[in-house]
C-alpha cells in the first residue's frame, strides 16, 4: 500500500485531491459519538481551502480569539462585533455549531475593566463591568451559540485554589458565580463550561473539584468542564485524563475536550500558560515531521481517541486547538518554533493521525 504522502501527490498530480475528498470526512464518522470541532479565525483570516477544509470535515467550530474581551471591547463601551458575527454566519451557513470562547479570562482582558482615573477601580465597578460585558456579549449571540467558556483559567497552578488574577483581586471569588449567573441570564439555551489546562492532573483536577462544589453551592448555572488537552508527545497522561472525565461526570457535569494537541516539540514549560515563554532556539523539525515521530503522533491519538470513544456518554464534544500544522498557536509559544500537532499538515494534507483517529471510530 503507497505511502499517504505518496496517494496524496499522485491524487494532485491528477487534479482529482482536495483536503475533504482524500478521506473521509471526520465529522461524519464521528457523529455517532460526539461532535469534532476546529478553533478557527473568522472568514477573513482564512483561505478559501481552509474554508473547505473546515465546512467538510469539523461539526463545530471554536472561535480562536475573536470572542476574547480585548478583541470584542478594546475599550469601554466600544464593541467590535464584526469578526465574530462573521464566524458565526459561517458556521451557520455550513451547518455547525459554534462554542463561545471566552467571556472571562486574565489574559487577552484590556486593562480598563480594572482601572478608574488611574487607579485601581473598586470592587463594585469591576462588578458592574463584568455583568455589562457578559450581558452584551452573551445577549448579542443569544440563541445562536451551542455552549461559552464562561471562565477560562482560573485556577492556581502552585499551592492555591485560585489564580490571584485582576478579577480575584478585584472582586474575590464570588466573580466565578456571579459570570456563570450573568451568562445564563443573557442566554438561557447556550451550555455554560469552566475550561482549563492541567486539570486532568491530580493535584489541580481536586481543586476543579472544589470550584465546581462551589459553584454549586452558590447555585451557578454550571453545565460543563472543558478539559482543555494541551499535551506532549510521549507525555500523554491517559490514566488521569480518564480519571478526570470520571470525576467530572459523577459531578453531574458534561465533559467537552475545548483546545486538543499533541506538541510534538519538546519545551521547558509545562500546561498552557500564555504569560510562561521558553528561550530556546532549537527547531527540530523546521523541514518536517520524521516518519517515525508521525507515527508516534499518530499512534498516540489514536490511543487518545480510543479513550473519547470509551466514555463517548460523556464527552460532549472534542475540539482541535487549530485547523492544520499552519495555524496552530504552538508555532509561537513557548518560542518561535515549527510544530506539527494536528491532524492536517501546512500544506492541508492528511497525516498519518488523521488516518488514526477515524480507525478508531469504524
Amino acid at each position: 500500500m503507497p505511502h499517504l504522502r505518496h496517494l496524496t501527490a499522485l491524487l494532485l498530480c491528477l487534479g482529482t485531491f482536495t483536503p475533504s475528498n482524500a478521506v473521509e470526512s471526520l465529522a461524519e464518522t464521528f457523529r455517532p459519538h460526539f461532535p469534532i470541532g476546529a478553533a478557527v479565525l473568522p472568514p477573513e483570516g482564512m483561505t478559501a481551502g481552509e474554508r473547505h477544509l473546515l465546512a467538510t470535515q469539523f461539526a463545530t467550530v471554536t472561535p480562536e480569539n475573536c470572542m476574547k474581551p480585548e478583541l470584542l471591547q478594546p475599550t469601554e463601551g466600544h464593541w467590535r462585533f464584526g469578526p465574530a458575527d462573521a464566524l458565526v454566519a459561517q458556521a451557520a451557513a455550513a451547518g455547525q455549531t459554534v462554542n463561545g470562547h471566552t467571556l472571562v479570562w486574565h489574559q487577552q482582558c484590556p486593562p480598563w475593566f480594572f482601572v478608574q482615573d488611574g487607579k485601581p477601580a473598586g470592587r463594585d465597578l469591576v462588578r458592574q463591568r463584568l455583568r455589562t460585558h457578559i450581558a452584551t456579549v452573551a445577549g448579542h449571540f443569544a440563541g445562536r451559540l451551542a455552549s461559552w467558556d464562561v471562565v477560562n483559567e482560573a485556577i492556581d497552578d502552585g499551592p492555591a485554589d485560585l489564580r490571584p488574577s485582576p478579577w480575584l483581586k478585584a472582586i474575590g471569588p464570588e466573580f466565578l458565580p456571579e459570570a456563570f449567573l450573568a451568562a445564563r441570564a443573557a442566554d438561557p439555551q447556550a451550555a455554560l463550561y469552566y475550561n482549563d489546562y492541567n486539570i486532568e492532573q491530580p493535584a489541580k483536577r481536586d481543586k476543579t473539584l472544589r470550584l465546581i462544589r462551589s459553584l454549586k453551592a452558590a447555585k451557578a448555572p454550571l453545565d460543563g468542564i472543558g478539559i482543555q488537552g494541551h499535551w506532549p508527545l510521549d507525555r500523554v497522561p491517559y490514566d488521569h485524563i480518564e480519571a478526570a472525565i470520571l470525576a467530572f461526570h459523577a459531578e453531574g457535569l458534561r465533559v467537552a475536550i475545548t483546545e486538543l494537541d499533541i506538541d510534538v516539540v519538546p519545551h521547558a514549560q509545562g500546561g498552557a500558560d500564555l504569560a510562561q515563554r521558553d528561550t530556546a532556539t532549537a527547531d527540530p523539525f523546521a523541514t518536517g515531521l520524521p516518519a517515525d515521530v508521525q507515527q508516534r503522533l499518530a499512534d498516540q491519538y489514536a490511543r487518545l481517541f480510543a479513550l473519547f470513544v470509551k466514555h463517548r456518554d460523556k464527552i460532549a464534544r472534542v475540539t482541535f486547538w487549530g485547523l492544520h500544522d499552519g495555524r496552530t498557536w504552538l508555532n509561537t509559544w513557548p518560542r518561535k518554533r515549527t510544530n506539527h500537532p494536528l491532524l492536517w499538515d501546512r500544506d492541508l494534507q492528511p497525516k498519518p493521525a488523521l488516518a488514526a483517529v477515524l480507525g478508531v471510530a469504524r
